[in-house]
């Protein structure tokens, strides 16, 4: 069997097409080397596992130091009792060791027993690395998992071992997980209050994380599918991978996959184009694999749904500084936002996609639209139609739609935006542009070889000269001479609703302005 494109778990180089984990993340050997305890912290799926594996195999190899790897999620099941989350610390650590490592270097099982109580980690590490006949680097993964007086147990243990190494306690200690500690609050059940991360791992030298893979690295990657089966894909179609994924590993492989070995997958004697990468990217987001899901599942959250709410309503970056530093560094890691230069966004087109598909799938459901309502006798979308039933259908149920407890600022342009899917759905495409303090939505349909270019406003932001330019330059970017401007008022029930039909002309352009 040959290899192919990995995306559940740890990458082996022996079956999955992989980049050298050792390049991407070189600074991890310097800091083994000066005997640092650090952090190594990106989203989910990005490569974290598979590079710190590879670096216990490469220093095992070396045989200057005895690397191990351990996860220690399985202690997040006993939260605050500290005595527990210690015994399964020492339980993961020994039975990585018999996993990984030649017999001689196992823990001995007199070190085990005695390694009871608070400190239990503190004693297991310090008795083992007595007795080692090499230092010890140990990789420590999902510590954030971890929570309360559990996490702040590992921490301060990790610490107070510091002073100790390399002949009583590890050379190097790794920390792994979606999370930078530094600004961690965490909650002690002891003390009754929060502990910042940095002061109980003040020992922590650097924090390092993994970046997406480059244009360049995706088209490594994909250069081996090419050398080990000769199918190719054209410089348009890469440069669309990149472009979608912006370079996310998860994705870059998940596309790989439904390009080559998926369902649909493009025959193995054909050069795969652009338009195959489009239809795998479509396939990928309906589909809602583990990943995505995952995303999807923290949309509910508070502090993330701050955040994208004001990235779906185009809201200005001023209202950023109301928000907890926190609730941003913790979006900015999980990979759901992303900086940019002109503000904070979406982290790639894909997520673009997911997140407003799945904040409205439950509504979607019980839209009264039949999408083959919507289309004429020539297979083109009647536009007016669709604009025409969403506005009674909203003006009817606005109170509904208007009534939950999060996404309030966005609520008006996803109810639009599910509407159009609904309807768009198996018939053609939508594609969105949105990110804090532009003030607005760039939006457009694909259908029947036709562009439908929106640009939706919330009436605080509309500024009728502003908003006509901003259209403007979106259509013109779209190549079409036509436009739809929507701005959506707080207040349904206002009496000076403007509806459908006026039409302005702004240096050549028609635009259809649409009050709802």
């Amino acid at each position: 069997m040959g290899k192919f494109f990995n995306t559940a778990g740890p990458c082996v180089s022996r079956i999955h097409y992989m980049l050298d984990p050792l390049v991407r993340l070189s600074s991890v050997k310097r800091l083994v080397d000066a005997e640092k305890y650090f952090i190594l912290h990106a989203p989910r799926q990005t490569g974290k596992t598979t590079t710190m594996l590879s670096f216990m195999e490469a220093l095992n190899q070396e045989g200057k130091c005895i690397a191990l790897y351990a996860n220690v999620e399985a202690a997040q099941a006993v939260r605050q009792d500290v005595e527990a989350a210690n015994r399964v610390f020492v339980s993961v650590i020994e039975n990585s060791a018999r996993v990984y490592l030649p017999a001689d270097y196992h823990p001995s099982a007199e070190i085990v027993q005695a390694a009871v109580g608070e400190n239990a980690l503190h004693s297991f590490l310090s008795r083992w690395c007595a007795e080692l006949p090499k230092p010890l680097v140990l990789f420590l993964d999902e510590a954030d998992a971890l929570i309360g007086d559990s996490l702040l147990s590992l921490l301060r243990q990790l610490r107070s071992g510091y002073p100790q190494r390399p002949s009583h306690f590890p050379q190097s200690v790794t920390l792994i997980g979606l999370r930078d500690f530094r600004d961690y609050r965490i909650y002690s059940e002891k003390s009754k209050r929060y502990e910042i991360g940095g002061s109980a791992f003040n020992i922590r030298d650097e924090s390092l994380t993994l970046s997406n893979f480059t244009p360049a690295e995706v088209n490594a990657l994909y250069a081996q599918h090419t050398a080990e089966t000769g199918q190719a894909f054209t410089p348009d179609a890469l440069d669309l991978i990149f472009e979608q994924t912006q370079g996310q590993p998860w994705l870059v492989n998940a596309l790989g996959r439904e390009l080559c070995f998926g369902q649909h997958q493009v025959p193995g004697q054909r050069t795969v184009t652009a338009e195959d990468v489009r239809n795998a990217v479509e396939i990928l987001i309906l589909r809602r694999d583990v990943h995505l899901d995952h995303l999807s599942d923290k949309l509910t959250e508070p502090r993330v749904a701050r955040i994208i709410d004001m990235l779906l309503s185009g809201q200005q970056a001023a209202g950023l500084t109301s928000l907890p530093a926190d609730d941003l560094n913790y979006v900015l890691d999980l990979g759901l936002v992303a900086r940019s230069p002109v503000g904070l966004k979406i982290a790639n087109p894909i997520y673009q996609e997911v997140i407003p598909r799945e904040l409205t799938a439950v509504q979607q459901e019980f839209f009264p639209a039949n999408p083959a309502g919507y289309v004429r006798h020539d297979g083109k979308l009647d536009i007016d139609k669709v604009l025409q039933a969403f506005y009674d259908f909203y003006r009817e149920n606005a109170e509904i739609l208007l009534s939950g407890d999060i996404y309030q600022e966005s609520v008006h342009h996803l109810m639009f935006m599910a509407w159009l899917q609904r309807i768009v759905n198996g018939g053609g495409f939508i594609r969105r542009e949105y990110a804090a303090g532009r003030g607005f939505i760039d939006l457009v349909i694909l259908f029947a070889g036709e562009k439908f270019v929106f640009e939706l406003k919330t009436e605080g932001n509309f500024r009728r000269e502003k908003a006509l330019e901003q259209v403007r330059a979106y259509a013109t970017r779209m190549g079409v001479e036509e436009a739809y401007l929507m701005v959506f008022r707080k207040k349904v029930s206002d009496p000076a609703l403007v509806g459908l039909g006026e039409i302005l002309f702004h240096e050549g352009l028609k635009v259809h302005l649409v009050w709802v």
